[in-house]
């Protein structure tokens, strides 16, 4: 075999190799450009996912809440308020939020002595009287009421809705807890919505008085 015939075949040899070196290059970049596409795409769904997530929790957060407007002794003993009535209001841009949903929660005391009363708007409030002087022993269907006394119902809490509800600290764990000059922290909790809370100071037992 001359030495010619050696070359060209090593050149043809040499020559191959560097095409399949080539093609693996090229296969291994489109390989790489395709795989970081992916990763690219999926890392900004993600994101988009995870940003319209927070915007929606954030919307029902702010919109989902109740605002209090009003809060007012109702009835009291010689030395403790025993009842207290509040006017709320529904937050801008609330929707589908019912009573049933609404839920209060009443701290009182100190590190000394600590109280604590809880309900839902969309059941009665048992014991004590509710604004009318009625006493509430469970045949009140609905502690979340229209201005005018009658029970709100099942209907959607639309927003700028302004209604009233019952609080009875009255043989309660509040119920030595809710002197003159006591403090008080209310918190009106919305499912899958916001928290309200309102400090109360009971600053008079006269029925009427203000407590926010």
């Amino acid at each position: 075999m001359s030495e010619e015939y050696q070359t060209v075949e090593r050149n043809r040899e040499e020559g191959s190799i560097g095409i399949g070196a080539m093609i693996v290059f090229i296969a291994l970049i489109l390989v790489a450009a395709v795989a970081s596409t992916i990763i690219i795409k999926t890392a900004e769904e993600l994101q988009q996912n995870n940003a319209e997530q927070t915007s929606s929790d954030t919307r029902k957060e702010i919109s989902g809440k109740i605002n209090i407007v009003q809060a007012l002794v109702n009835t009291s003993s010689s030395t403790d308020v025993e009842s207290m009535v509040f006017t709320a209001k529904v937050a801008a841009g609330a929707q589908n939020l019912v009573a049933q949903n609404i839920n209060w929660l009443l701290t009182c005391g100190d590190s000394a002595a600590y109280g604590l009363v809880a309900g839902n708007l969309g059941t009665a409030a048992l014991g004590g009287t509710d604004a009318e002087g009625t006493t509430i022993d469970g045949t009140e269907s609905q502690n979340a009421d229209n201005l005018d006394g009658t029970d709100f119902g099942t209907g959607e809490m639309a927003a700028g809705t302004i209604f009233r509800f019952d609080i009875i600290t009255n043989g309660g764990d509040c119920d030595t807890l809710a002197g003159i000059g006591e403090t008080m922290l209310l918190k009106i909790i919305v499912t899958d919505g916001g928290t309200t809370v309102t400090e109360l100071k009971i600053d008079s037992l006269t029925a009427g008085a203000s407590v926010v």
